[in-house]
């Protein structure tokens, strides 16, 4: 039924080639049209699903955002639907609560669910800013704008608000940031001794300021004449305003102003946000590219700005774009592009050895008219032009032929038989031969079922990585829709365009020229391939099938080493690679309490380390252009600060970007005063390759298993970069009221409200210039809040107006705090994040080690404490489920999809046990590359088991016509094996040439796609050449023993059922263990049986219900 529907479309457009070129032609244009439009990017993007909730709290210690803040907060968020993790963090100042949405679930709905519970909330501290809810956006860096230079921090803050607002204004740029410009804020500082003089307190200079700083509206006059507004006007936008302001009136009319009382410095905030750019001092603006929009138009509209720019800044002042992507996506694209090409070229050259010309090409038309068809089609599944989508199309530019090729091949063996009977018949009318319709329909039908079914196989195999999620999940999606839309395109060119061309197919023609000449290598390879088919394969295959079990035996054992290797690590695993990047980042985070000049003494230290080792190599390689181009910095608070190396161009230097990192991370050494460094030059996630988490009640338990956890991954070689989310602690003053305090009126509310004012700032009111929020801060000056004295000399004024020090009424002690508070689902946690050396240690051998031999003791000492994987740990983890679940799917829609047309249940397992041999060959492949096995070569290896069971599955359709036609299963086989033997190597030398440029592509940015074309590459060619051999045997085994083989397949099968049963709670785990004993032990005798004969086959076993429907 299958092929005569196929039969009636493909018929109908085989004689109109007009329909069949229309369609051709709207796939090109339609495709070239989208193709202009589509947005190119580096990466595709990837959902992220995460609702983001944060709150400033100026001045607070982590202790005190966890109790006021985050409690609070996962007190009433507790119970939303839809919120599938909570993630909090207590930082120093600010408070941050991250909440990861279920996949099904609404996100903007969550969200607004989210605002009204924090906006309920009645018990937050009255200092705590107010939180905000927003979902969490992943936009993609396009480049940095540095200017730099001799500049006042008053020039930078100027000028950085300028260029900002102009590149914001370009057209292509939606999003920019500043980074290294300052905040504006007025700062009303007062001294002790000062306010002690004048009987002052600091809450009358805010009151002061706060009452007399203001505009407010006053009402309407109506007058007869008409109405009239009226506002009162005083409030202050400039410092020398604020200068001017009473702060207290006698009554002989004198006035104390506010300049009599502080000095008021209209300046800017006193973060530390130093940022320097090859040793200058500098601004920089960071351009992002949000979904949807063109990497290369945003470049190039900076680009043009900066040229323009460069000429109005002022002298000593310089601009220059650093690390744009676009230059990197460029080089990206035309890399991936050239290997498409040569990757088409190799194809076509192995098409032309083995097929007609005319096939040939009309074979070859299918690559681009499906690429047409898939751009065309790219931008309604949200798939971008990126590295992976490019790499897409290269890894199914073998594999897209395949269907042609089994078409082509098929229709020109039956033209060619047909010419061969016309010319026998003397019917040749001038000596040449042209291919009828109803010849070409007929060849085209012969294997339109079983190359549909082959194309569809391959579908399912990447169907499921679309839908694997995380974040790689753009990843992963676009590979799957890029493919499968290629695939789709040849289905339609294969079964709709490629016959209408065929027709007229011409034999008996005398060719001559370059044409003839092509025609006499075609000869001479098809003769040596008929040769090597009939003297060498045929004799192999027929040896092989009368040892059959010895053959099978032989392959068995190979896998059985290969996996072997794997386990013993051989063949090194890896869940994500270290693909180098193109620049090198690194981030200092400073110990809680390090001073600013140890901060800036450990920028010097960094930044200095890096010149070095480029002068060094500069030394070295006179003739080079260096390692380095760039180095800046940029200071985000006084604990964290962020390094971005721009590298020469890896063409221009000897040494790769992971190298430089390692060389500056060992130059550099253990910064003393540092918390956290890391290095990092790969491409890819940037996070830990180690993450391991653990949560309790017990502050003081959790914090010893930390601490233990760390010293146990100290111990192995090639772990390195090893942190504790806890830090080491932050020095911090502990204030503790006397009982003394209680009899002068004096609450620990007044002490500490009156010390937030001293040291943090009574912050009176934030006024607006221009597009600057500016605060307005009354507090000590920034001489007087350096020292602890300070603290310990303070006066404290009571409910009377009486000032007393504050050792009266409190104590006063040194302490360690908390230097941040991590949160996981409402438990405290402590994480552990390592990175390791991929040539000394896997990460998945140390987390298993750990977890099978330190974390039980662990847990068993700290009992009130738990463990959980985190991080990129517990992404690997959760990735291996999705990756199981959607290979098993994958091979449960490709046994539906080859029983249902073959009418078996046995013939698919068949066929399918080609899949496990593909992993050989991925792995030997990664073992002669010396790299890793790796996530991306598990999707290679996924979307594999779609592709190797194509030639299979035309080797057993073969099989099966022969024994309908009443040849034995013997004769069958062998006669299948040798027919399909040329479409079987062609399907495979495409796909294998396709991809066997980009596997010798030396340059950084082919790295990162290389493992799953090894996958896919060696392993297509490995199982595919296994297929004539392996395929023949099993088809013969189970042919001879049909019964014996059913029987035993119900072993495993009813096994599986009952696991399935003991999953939905239905058996009990001890009634399943019983019986699978029971089933095991019925298998074993089932063997011995028929290994003494006591299990015979009935007489005559066929397989014409294997035939497909329709078979000649």
């Amino acid at each position: 039924m299958i092929d005569e529907i196929n039969g009636g479309l493909i018929g109908w457009f085989t004689k109109n080639p007009v329909a069949a070129n229309l369609v051709m032609i709207l796939t090109f244009c339609a495709g070239a049209l989208a193709l202009t439009n589509i947005s190119k990017e580096m990466f595709p993007r990837t959902e992220v699903r995460m609702i983001s909730v944060t709150a400033p709290y100026p001045g607070a210690a982590p202790v005190e955002v966890e109790k006021g803040v985050i409690l609070p907060m996962e007190s009433a968020l507790e119970g939303l639907q839809g919120i599938k993790k909570i993630r909090s963090d207590a930082n120093r100042d600010f408070a941050r609560i991250s909440l990861e949405i279920e996949p099904n679930e609404d996100i903007n709905e969550v969200m607004t669910l989210v605002e009204n519970r924090i906006d309920g909330i009645t018990n937050l501290p009255d200092d705590l800013e107010k939180p905000t809810v927003k979902r969490a956006k992943r936009n993609l860096w396009a480049l940095g704008i540095s200017v730099y230079g001799d500049m006042t921090e008053r020039q930078k803050k100027l000028l950085g608000d300028e260029i900002h607002d102009e590149v914001l204004a370009l057209g292509p740029v939606k999003e920019v940031s500043l980074w290294g410009a300052g905040r504006y804020e007025i700062s009303i500082e007062v001294r002790e001794d000062r306010l002690k003089e004048l009987n002052l307190t600091l809450s009358e200079v805010a009151s002061a300021v706060r009452s007399s700083s203001l505009d407010l509206p006053a009402g309407m006059i109506r007058t007869e004449s008409g109405n009239v507004l009226v506002r009162t006007e005083g409030k202050s936008y400039y410092g020398s305003d604020f200068e001017n302001i009473v702060v207290r009136s006698d009554r002989d009319g004198t006035q104390l102003l506010l300049s009599d009382v502080a000095n008021v410095r209209d300046e800017f905030t006193e973060s530390i946000y130093t940022n320097r750019f090859d040793r200058k001092s500098a601004f920089t603006v960071g351009v992002f590219s949000l979904e949807g929009q063109n990497l290369l138009d945003i470049s190039e509209a900076a680009h043009q700005y900066v040229d323009k720019k460069a000429d109005s800044l002022p002298e000593g002042v310089s601009i220059a774009v650093f690390n744009d992507e676009a230059y990197y996506l460029n080089g990206r694209l035309t890399m991936m592009s050239e290997n498409l090409l040569m990757g088409g070229f190799l194809v076509a050259l192995v098409l032309g050895m083995f097929l007609n010309l005319k096939v040939a090409f009309w074979v070859i038309l299918g690559i681009p008219v499906s690429f047409a068809g898939a751009f065309w089609l790219m931008p309604f599944g949200g798939v971008t032009v990126n590295i992976m989508s490019l790499f897409a199309f290269i890894m199914v530019l073998g594999i897209v032929v395949d269907d042609a090729i089994v078409i082509g091949e098929s229709v020109y063996s039956e033209v060619k038989a047909d010419y061969k009977r016309v010319s026998a018949s003397g019917q040749l009318n001038g000596g040449v031969y042209q291919a009828p319709v109803d010849t070409v329909i007929r060849g085209v039908k012969r294997v339109a079922t079983p190359s549909t079914i082959g194309v569809l196989t391959t579908m399912a195999a990447f169907a499921p990585i679309i839908f694997i999620g995380g974040s790689f999940d753009g990843f992963t999606r676009a590979i799957g829709i890029v493919v499968i839309l290629c695939l789709t395109f040849s289905l339609i060119e294969s079964k709709l365009i490629l016959p209408a061309h065929l027709v007229g197919l011409k034999f008996g023609e005398q060719s001559k020229g370059l044409v003839g000449k092509i025609n006499g290598y075609q000869r001479s390879i098809a003769s040596r391939l008929e040769s090597f088919i009939e003297n060498t394969y045929r004799p192999g295959l027929q040896k092989a099938l009368v040892n059959r079990y010895v053959t099978l035996a032989g392959f068995l054992g190979v896998l059985i080493i290969v996996l072997g290797a794997v386990s013993s690590g051989v063949a090194r695993f890896e869940f994500f690679p270290n693909v180098p990047g193109d620049d090198v980042r690194a981030n200092i985070v400073m110990q809680d309490g390090a001073s600013a000049e140890s901060l800036n003494e450990t920028v010097d230290i960094i930044e200095r380390s890096i010149i070095d080792i480029d002068e060094q190599y500069r030394q070295g390689n006179p003739e080079s252009q260096g390692l380095v181009e760039h180095v800046s910095f940029f200071v985000r608070d006084d604990t964290n600060v962020s390094f971005r190396l721009v590298l020469t161009k890896s063409e221009f230097r000897s040494v790769s970007a992971v190298d430089i990192a390692q060389q500056w991370r060992e130059d550099v050494g253990l910064l003393p005063d540092g918390r956290e460094q890391r290095y990092s030059a790969t491409d890819g996630p940037s996070g830990a390759k180690i993450s391991l988490s653990l949560s309790g009640s017990n502050p003081e338990q959790l914090t010893n298993a930390g601490i233990e956890l760390q010293q146990y991954l100290t111990q192995f070689p090639g772990v390195y970069d090893i942190y504790n989310s806890q830090g080491s602690g932050s020095k911090e003053v502990l204030i503790k009221l006397k009982p003394y305090a209680s009899q002068v009126g004096v609450s620990l509310r007044d002490v500490a409200v009156q010390v937030r004012q001293a040291f943090y700032g009574e912050e009176v009111q934030r006024i607006q210039r221009d597009s600057d929020t500016v605060k307005v801060m009354v507090r000590y000056p920034i001489e007087d809040r350096r020292s602890i004295a300070t603290l310990e000399n303070m006066l404290i004024r009571t409910a009377n107006g009486q000032a007393i020090e504050i050792g009266q009424v409190a104590d006063i002690s040194l302490g360690l705090g908390l230097t941040s508070i991590d949160r996981l689902d409402r438990k405290r946690t402590v994480t552990i994040t390592a990175d390791v050396e991929e040539d000394k240690v896997q990460s998945g051998d140390v987390v298993r080690d750990a977890r099978r031999k330190f974390i039980p003791q662990l847990m068993e000492k700290y009992p009130s404490v738990g463990f959980r994987l985190s991080g990129g740990t517990q992404e690997q983890s959760e990735y291996y489920v999705k990756m199981g679940v959607g290979f098993l799917l994958a091979l449960f829609m490709i046994y539906g999809l080859l029983a249902v047309p073959l009418r078996s249940y046995l013939q698919p397992i068949v066929i399918m046990s080609v899949i496990p041999f593909g992993f050989i060959g991925a792995v030997i492949g990664h073992i002669l590359f010396g790299m890793s096995v790796n996530m991306l070569s598990i999707f290679g290896i996924i979307a594999l088991a779609g592709v190797v069971v194509n030639d299979s599955l035309i080797l057993v359709e073969f099989a099966n016509r022969g024994k309908a036609e009443g040849l034995s299963a013997e004769e069958a086989i062998v006669n299948a094996g040798t027919k399909r033997f040329r479409a079987i190597l062609l399907t495979t030398l495409t796909t294998f040439v396709g991809l066997l440029p980009l596997l010798f592509e030396t340059s950084v940015q082919a790295q990162f796609v290389i493992p799953m074309a090894l996958s896919l590459s060696f392993g297509i060619l490995f199982a595919s050449s296994i297929t004539l051999l392996l395929i023949p045997c099993l088809y013969l085994v189970v042919e001879k023993n049909h019964r014996f083989v059913s029987v035993i397949l119900l072993v495993p099968l009813m096994i599986a059922a009952s696991y399935f049963l003991v999953f939905v709670g239905i058996m009990s785990m001890a009634l399943f263990l019983a019986i699978a004993i029971l089933l095991f032990i019925i298998g074993v005798v089932l063997f011995v049986a028929k290994f003494f004969g006591y299990f015979p086959e009935p007489q005559s076993v066929t397989v014409s219900q294997g035939a497909f429907e329709g078979a000649n």
